[in-house]
């Protein structure tokens, strides 16, 4: 019975300790549970996050590459014929060859000379700014004012032109593609309204 009594006497003076200490361990047990969770729904989000950029990212690189897929088919450049591009010296006059790949027609389109070396204007606007129009699939050739020569200067030639979506884009002469937010007639500055286009003359293939 002495056991027994030591052992009621025992656990009536420490009972209340273990069940202190019982219910820290667990209290920290469940704090370390709960920090562990938060740190799993941390790294969880910024998972999500990343996932989510990488696909806005994914998504919009996509969106812009279908948004060129008709500009990048256009294109236009000065057609060599002798010294200066010049097709006639009297007239003063170079050639551009204008190329539509795409199997729609793009709209308003214009083209200028710019210049890619020296210290002339960059870019060829106003009345020697040649409008065109509707530019149908195929290559074509049209003339354009040849511009002022200056120490070291090479010029080739600028499109600007509205696709089939109506977004207006523009090509520069050293063969850089972007959106414009001015309509082709207003970048290149031509007096309007537009009177007579440049005449387009088809190149025949080999």
């Amino acid at each position: 019975m002495d056991v027994i009594e030591h052992a009621a006497e025992w656990l009536n003076q420490y009972g209340n300790a273990v069940n202190a200490v019982s219910t820290i361990i667990a209290t920290v047990i469940a704090v370390a549970g709960i920090v562990v969770s938060c740190r799993s729904i941390a790294v969880a989000n910024r998972a999500n996050k990343i996932a989510q950029a990488s696909f806005d990212y994914s998504r919009e690189k996509d969106w812009k590459e279908e948004e060129r897929t008709q500009a990048v088919l256009v294109s236009a450049w000065a057609t060599p014929d002798g010294d200066d591009y010049l097709m006639n010296e009297a007239e003063r006059k170079i050639v551009v060859t204008v190329c539509n790949g795409s199997p729609q027609p793009v709209y308003n389109a214009v083209t200028s000379m710019e210049a890619i070396q020296g210290a002339a204007p960059e870019l060829i606007t106003g009345d020697d700014a040649v409008p065109i129009g509707t530019l149908p699939s195929g290559k074509y050739q049209v003339e354009v004012s040849k511009p002022t020569p200056g120490m070291c200067t090479k010029f080739n030639a600028s499109l600007g032109f509205t696709d089939s979506k109506g977004f207006s884009w523009a090509w520069d002469a050293k063969g850089n593609l972007f959106r414009t937010k001015q309509h082709p007639y207003e970048y290149f500055k031509l007096s309007l309204p537009v009177g007579v286009l440049g005449a387009l003359t088809p190149v025949r293939s080999d």
